[in-house]
């Protein structure tokens, strides 16, 4: 061969391996698909959101708040009412001190996000529940030191204050420039989730009672450590699951929550506003600008025991000092315990604070104990009443005596009757509420004998009906639970009962051995006695509801290898009949079910495909059923594409060739199996080809060449892939 004939026949090559790569390579037209653009949601959208409930006289903040309400933050993840922030926050699995585990993010405010975290020293101390709540300042404020100072101030002062009502802080610190808290993780809800649910007449006075006591508890508690909340709401008070109220944004003192707002970014806000407070809850004291003291705790609470108990603001939620300048009264609530009405109202409507009610004042009025009151007028009223009684009772003992002895008499007849009555109608009489529970007894006992001869005699007659092939042992069974009702402890009753149970037992598993040796024998046609097994199987179940009959393992067997001959022959009659068959007595075995549901493919698939047929014979024009043509060959294909996976050499493509061409034969030629196995098979032509090539045998490889665009010519003649 000369040199000029073999870089002609490689520049062939070469232009063949072009096409193929190039049809290999061939796709639809790109779609371009525009990026959506998303839009960051501000905090300042964000906090818009959580207030639109807030009807407050003066403008919210657009943005952050120096102090986030603790509840705020816990709330939303209560809720679910919580937008994914758009600013920097931490990932699900973020180590924070090398122990808490980030969980999710739970909650975010303005200065702070709040994540659930799981505690690895809880979890490897074996505790059922260990996460906790893990206050984190956000990234955008970690450079301005004052603000995290104020942070960590907050947990060192949370810390002092140990009450079972007020959230606990169990440590805080910095790790990497992450300022935390972590605090209890609390799953309940708030007291304003309560309020809404308890619209529109609010809680009933002993429910919210509870929750005021504890409320009253750690206000009195905190009190006592010169500590004033100055924010309470009822978005801050929350009811775990075990219903115990805890009190949240608990961390700073009266002294330190007037400072903060310095570290708060400078906004424009009017007159009225007051960071850090809801002025629907704050007091004239603060909504002034005064220090807060412990009467701006007790008006936040009159507020929220107004609100518990009416669904309702006691201003409709105006602001203290505009209620005062438009004059709105202050009504009572129809379901508000007059006892402390009079407090909660000088609380609300003394403005100047100067009354002497203290949170301890305020919990003895709310459980004071009005009945002794009560008692001492019902004593007077007794002592007046009980010598005019004395003599109105003697002369009234004759007449009652008499009409006793009347009454007497008359019971006595009455019973003598009800003895003297016929066993029919005892049944009818035992189920008087008129009769004592006594003679009730008595009766029954009098004609026991007669009477469980009569339910005996029922059961003979049900177990003796000719028409019946097997007895209603559902009506026997009725029988004897009635008798049952009146005789629970009879003796002869339980014979009865037994030998029922054991007569239905015996004629169940007579049965069921039937059904087995035909089942066994695989003659699943076959009848006894004029009955077949579907028969029979139908006279267990009106035996017994749902019986649960058990192949023997060798009816499964024999059962398996007939479904396995039936699939491989495609005999549609015996798979139709074998099917039927699998339904009734093996589809609860495990092993079997999924046999079943081949069968029912392979099945389907044989019997479209013989229609197909059959139009094709009738000149008919029909569509190849492709589906069914992949159930019924598709191991075939798979153990095609096994030889083409360990092909290793020319001849054994060749080989794989023919029998692919041979299959063909049973398909249309534009059958996607066959096109795409041979299109894979040119596929390893040329990659034999280059091997060829780089061997240096140029022959070999042109052959391999020549045979793989035969195949794609295949291919494309079928129009499969263009």
């Amino acid at each position: 061969m000369s040199v000029d004939n073999e870089n002609k026949n490689t520049q062939e090559e070469k232009n063949d391996k072009t096409k193929f790569i190039a049809r290999s390579q061939k796709i639809g037209p790109e779609k371009n698909v525009e990026k959506s653009k998303i839009e960051p949601v501000s905090v300042k959208e964000i906090n818009k959101e959580d207030n639109i409930n807030d009807k407050s006289h003066t403008k919210r903040p657009e943005s952050n708040t120096a102090h986030p309400s603790t509840r705020t933050e816990v709330n939303i993840a209560v809720t679910g009412e919580n937008s994914s922030p758009s600013y920097q926050t931490l990932e699900k699995g973020h180590l924070v001190k090398n122990r808490y585990v980030i969980d999710s993010l739970i909650g975010h405010g303005g200065l702070c996000d709040v994540y659930r975290a799981k505690d690895k020293v809880l979890e490897s101390s074996g505790v059922a529940s260990p996460f906790v709540a893990l206050k984190v300042l956000q990234h955008e404020y970690i450079d301005q030191p004052e603000t995290a100072r104020m942070l960590i101030r907050e947990a060192q002062h949370t810390q002092t204050l140990s009450h079972p009502n007020i959230i606990r802080v169990f440590d805080f610190g910095v790790d990497n420039k992450i300022y935390f808290i972590v605090m209890e993780y609390l799953d309940g809800e708030t007291i304003e989730q309560l309020i809404q649910r308890s619209r529109p007449n609010g809680l009933a006075f002993p429910n919210a009672k509870v929750l005021l006591n504890q409320i009253l508890d750690a206000l009195i508690y905190a009190h006592s450590l010169d500590i004033v909340h100055a924010d309470l709401k009822p978005a801050n008070i929350m009811i775990d699951s075990a219903g115990t109220v805890k009190l949240l944004d608990f961390g700073v003192s009266k002294t330190e929550r007037l400072k903060q707002d310095q570290y708060a970014a400078k906004r424009k806000v009017d007159d009225h506003q007051v960071l850090g407070y809801t002025p629907n809850y704050a007091s004239l004291n603060i909504i002034s600008g005064n220090k807060p003291c412990r009467q701006d705790d007790l008006f936040a609470f009159a507020c929220i025991a107004y609100e518990l108990l009416s669904c309702k603001h006691p201003y409709n939620r105006t602001p203290i000092d505009l209620a005062k300048k438009n004059a709105i009264p202050l009504k009572k609530p129809s379901g508000f315990p007059n006892a402390l009405w009079p407090d909660i109202k000088t609380i609300l409507t003394d403005t100047s604070g100067q009354y002497k009610l203290t949170a301890e004042s305020l919990k003895q009025r709310l459980n004071q104990n009005n009945r002794s009151k009560y008692a001492i007028a019902a004593l007077i009223v007794l002592g007046l009443s009980t010598s005019f009684g004395v003599a109105y009772h003697l002369n009234s003992q004759i007449v009652q005596l008499e009409e006793a002895n009347r009454q007497l008499t008359h019971s006595l007849q009455t019973q003598q009757q009800i003895i003297n009555s016929q066993p029919e109608s005892v049944f009818e009489l035992s189920a008087s509420d008129t009769i004592h529970p006594v003679l009730r007894a008595g009766l029954l006992r009098h004609h026991k004998q007669t009477l469980l001869a009569k339910f005996e005699q029922q059961i003979d007659e049900i177990l003796n009906q000719s028409n019946n092939e097997y007895p209603d042992y559902d009506q026997v069974e009725s029988v004897l639970k009635h008798a049952a009702i009146y005789y629970p402890d009879s003796h002869k009753l339980e014979l009865l009962n037994l030998d029922m149970r054991s007569s239905k037992r015996s004629t169940l598993l007579s049965i069921e051995r039937h059904i087995n040796a035909v089942l066994e024998k695989g003659q699943y046609d076959a009848k006894q006695d004029g009955k077949s097994i579907v028969d029979l199987n139908n006279d267990l179940n009106s035996i017994q509801k749902n019986y649960p009959l058990t192949p023997s393992s060798l009816a499964l067997e024999v059962f398996e290898q007939n479904l396995i001959d039936a699939i491989e022959q495609r005999n549609s009659i015996s798979l139709t009949e074998l099917l039927a068959i699998g339904e009734t007595f093996f589809s609860t075995h495990e092993a079997s079910q999924q046999r079943l549901l081949h069968a029912k493919e392979v099945n389907s698939a044989v019997i479209a495909m013989e229609k197909w047929k059959q139009a094709e014979e009738n000149g008919e024009q029909a569509i190849y059923p492709y589906d069914a043509a992949q159930v019924l060959y598709g191991h075939k294909f798979s153990s095609l594409h096994k030889k083409l996976e360990s092909a290793t050499t020319v001849n054994s493509l060749d080989q794989l060739v023919a029998d692919i061409d041979n299959l063909a034969k049973d398909f249309p030629p534009n059958f996607p199996n066959i096109s795409d196995l041979r299109f894979q098979t040119a596929n390893k032509y040329l990659k034999f080809s280059d091997m060829l090539l780089r061997k240096r045998q140029s022959v070999s490889a042109r052959n391999a060449m020549k045979k793989a665009n035969e195949l794609l010519q295949q291919v494309d003649s079928t129009d499969f892939r263009g």
